[in-house]
């Protein structure tokens, strides 16, 4: 009953140290008494130099940089690229996973350490800038406390963070997604549409699904900077094709062949990494049948399988659309950003960084008072919304930690290394709670929808409308007495 009672940034924080405690024990049980492989089990497997990138560090390559990067520098990024892996039946890779636009940022910094003659230089440039990126939730909210709270809210949402160490250490652009999901949560608070805006573009930049931010300006019926958000998606994602001339516009259709393709492994979907709205709803189904990479398979399950994140999808744009301003901005905005990042097939356990922007908005509410939550806000306002606060507090703090489960190991193949095809070793890895985090997502993006179903946003900041300049500056907007009603 007292853990009822506490606040959601109190219910989030301690749920992270809590779970951080609990995974170091279970990881030196796991690992000392089982000889389980811990870290492979909560990040991926450090042997990943399966080309020579030039980026070896030890036994570890930072793999989807140098793979981003080898595709990148190639005249066609998108054709079959060199690379035979044993989860992918050996067959030879289909070129970029990625449009254009999701390679500039590697490919920036390729360039530099080309040009200067030291490739390295570039590649621990990029690095610096992602550990910068992966760690401003952390500074930004870590602000917002007073005394020695403020160290154990950066260790919380940055430090002891498993999705910021995964992100640094594949190397992954998604870790951009945390300072611009921030400053678009931020910007939906305070109404700055233009603002808005502007992040969904650059969220599109680096990876397409992230357009669906988008539809934030369109439930506040914010029309025009809506379209002018969709506009500015659209040329963004275009103009790159022009770096790769030599075969445009044919890399158009290419590139959206490797994307279609990305998720089809069956071993991918159904492995320990996957972090999809469809492997936590299949999760515990799954190990049910087999505690061990096993999964429950007919036709019917297949298919709905590969199509539930889509579905759902569909649903939270259209209940985000339905409910227009009845739902507050910031809400509207934290469905919407789980929902980009968790609906495809494949969704690697990294891309739970994601979470982080929201954590810091539980921690922090950018208009409230020092040691004040978003939640705290809304219940200033006479608008609290305990049910939502709980949900996503918990999802955000088990997207933040990860406990390895005890139970039969799984021996994760080792592919070759430097060009080498074939097996090499297994190492034996277990479950984690990371999986089960879509689950939680789910019912927190449920409860979000249902709550502001039954009753509409309060508070003045949530309903008066305003409009806004080219660059987000608020105009008073002329409201007359029937508006209110």
């Amino acid at each position: 009953m007292a853990v009822g009672r506490q606040s959601e940034r109190t219910l989030l924080l301690g749920t992270v140290l809590l779970g951080s405690a609990l995974s170091v024990v279970t990881s030196f049980v796991l690992a000392q008494y089982y000889s389980i492989d811990v870290l492979t089990s909560l990040f991926m497997a450090a042997k990943d130099c399966w080309l020579d990138w030039g980026m070896q560090m030890g036994t570890h390559c930072f793999s989807d940089y140098g793979m981003t990067l080898g595709f990148g520098m190639r005249p066609n990024p998108w054709e079959p690229y060199p690379l035979r892996l044993p989860w992918n039946n050996y067959e030879a890779g289909g070129g970029a996973g990625y449009p254009p636009a999701g390679m500039l940022s590697q490919i920036l910094f390729g360039v530099l350490g080309k040009w200067l003659h030291a490739p390295r230089l570039g590649f621990w440039g990029y690095q610096l800038l992602l550990a910068g990126a992966v760690f401003t939730p952390a500074v930004w909210a870590a602000r917002g406390a007073r005394g020695l709270e403020r160290v154990v809210v950066f260790m919380a949402l940055g430090a002891m963070a498993i999705p910021v160490w995964g992100v640094i250490d594949r190397g992954n652009s998604v870790g951009f997604v945390a300072p611009i999901g921030l400053v678009f949560l931020v910007a939906l608070r305070r109404q700055r549409w233009g603002l808005v805006a502007i992040m969904v573009v650059l969220a599109a930049l680096l990876k397409p699904q992230f357009v669906l931010l988008g539809v934030a300006l369109f439930a506040a019926r914010q029309w025009r900077m809506g379209g002018i958000a969709a506009i500015g998606v659209v040329i963004s994602n275009f103009v790159p094709y022009l770096l790769w001339p030599r075969d445009f516009p044919k890399t158009i259709a290419q590139s959206a062949r490797s994307l279609l393709n990305y998720s089809s492994s069956v071993d991918t979907l159904v492995g320990p990494y996957n972090v999809s709205f469809a492997k936590g709803i299949f999760f515990i189904p799954d190990r049910l049948k087999d505690p061990q990479w096993g999964y429950l398979s007919n036709g019917f399950l297949d298919v709905t399988r590969s199509l539930i994140g889509y579905v759902l999808l569909v649903v939270v744009v259209v209940c985000v659309l339905a409910l227009g301003r009845r739902i507050s901005p910031v809400m509207g905005g934290i469905a919407l950003l789980t929902t980009a990042c968790l609906f495809p097939g494949l969704v690697f356990n990294y891309y739970l960084v994601f979470a982080l922007p929201i954590a810091a908005f539980v921690v922090r509410d950018p208009d409230g008072p020092p040691e004040a939550g978003i939640f705290d806000g809304f219940a200033a306002l006479g608008d609290r919304r305990r049910l939502i606060g709980i949900w996503v507090s918990l999802a955000a703090a088990l997207s933040i930690v990860r406990i390895p489960l005890p139970g039969p190991p799984m021996m994760s193949p080792l592919a070759g290394q430097l060009g080498a095809v074939g097996v090499v070793g297994y190492t034996p890895i277990v479950h984690t709670t990371a999986e089960l985090a879509p689950l939680l997502w789910l019912i927190a993006c449920a409860a979000i929808i249902v709550s502001y179903v039954r009753r509409p946003a309060t508070g003045a900041r949530e309903n008066i409308p305003t409009t806004t300049s080219a660059v987000g500056e608020a105009i008073a907007a002329a409201v007359s007495p029937g508006d209110g009603k």
